[in-house]
């Protein structure tokens, strides 16, 4: 688990790199894909705007209402995921895109803002108090 800050986006790159979103996104799109792969935000940012952040991955069966961590996970724009999708020839060889209209944008900026985002809004439940985590658990 690292500290990242939602006023300084360098600090989520350090921990989330353009190669490791690209790696994700790519393999996020596999169609028969039984894991997720992306971040976890794991706190709300303190008074000066630092939240705990990781890499991770998830099954993708598992529920998105989390309470206590928020997953995020990176995914193709359906021009570039059109490179990815089979041919109907019977080889299985990559169609070639058709000319798709260029995304308004950097996918990555718009995941590292959509992060900053979710961190600035996370509303987790407070931790529980440890007395409650004291005593004999059963049998």
């Amino acid at each position: 688990m690292q500290t990242a800050n939602i006023h300084d986006p360098l600090s989520i790159e350090s921990i989330y790199p353009r190669s490791a979103f690209d790696n994700d996104a790519r393999q996020n799109a596999r169609d028969k894909e039984a894991v997720e792969h992306g971040v976890m935000v794991l706190s709300k940012p303190d008074a000066d705007g630092n939240f705990s952040l990781m890499r991770s991955q998830r099954h993708v069966g598992e529920p998105d209402a989390t309470t206590h961590s928020i997953f995020l996970s990176p995914t193709l724009d359906s021009s570039v995921y059109g490179a990815l999708t089979p041919s109907d020839t019977g080889y299985d060889g990559p169609v070639e895109p058709a000319d798709a209209p260029e995304p308004a944008g950097d996918p990555y900026r718009s995941f590292v803002e959509s992060l900053i985002e979710v961190a600035r809004n996370a509303d987790f439940p407070p931790a529980p108090p440890a007395e409650s985590l004291k005593g004999f658990r059963g049998g």
